[in-house]
């Protein structure tokens, strides 16, 4: 998941967080077809809220948190679901801030950081960044 969108390394612990949370809202044979949370809660989970993971999110910046001229969006990266509370938890690389809100818009084709691009030689080129690909 960190290699597709070409995330940091750092974001690890939210990649495993958000796959252990979509698997268990995925139905598993050894509860006869039932998800892990409809066998321990007896009602069938919502998946309508699931996006990908990496991808951009718009975060809307209420008004008493802004100026007149200041932006209405942030844009940050999707990196996980809130358990805590209800809304998305967004990490912006520029300020290097984590924010939780359920006023999201995202872009799921997108990805924050470019692809790599595959030099002649083999080596990983990222502009330059350098990035080890195994």
């Amino acid at each position: 998941m960190l290699n597709e969108k070409n995330l940091p390394n750092y974001f690890w612990v939210e990649a495993v967080t958000i796959v252990v949370y979509i698997m268990n809202r995925t139905p598993i044979a050894i509860v006869h077809g039932m998800t892990p949370k409809e066998k321990f809660t007896s009602k069938k989970p919502n998946v309508s809220h699931l996006k990908v993971f990496g991808c951009i999110a718009y975060v809307h910046v209420p008004d008493e948190k802004r100026s007149k001229l200041d932006p209405k969006v942030m844009r940050c990266i999707f990196i996980r679901y809130s358990l805590e509370q209800k809304g998305y938890r967004c990490f912006n690389p520029s300020i290097r801030k984590l924010q939780v809100s359920r006023d999201v818009v995202f872009d799921e084709m997108v990805s924050w950081y470019p692809p790599l691009k595959i030099a002649e030689d083999g080596e990983a080129k990222n502009g330059d960044v350098p990035s080890n690909v195994e």
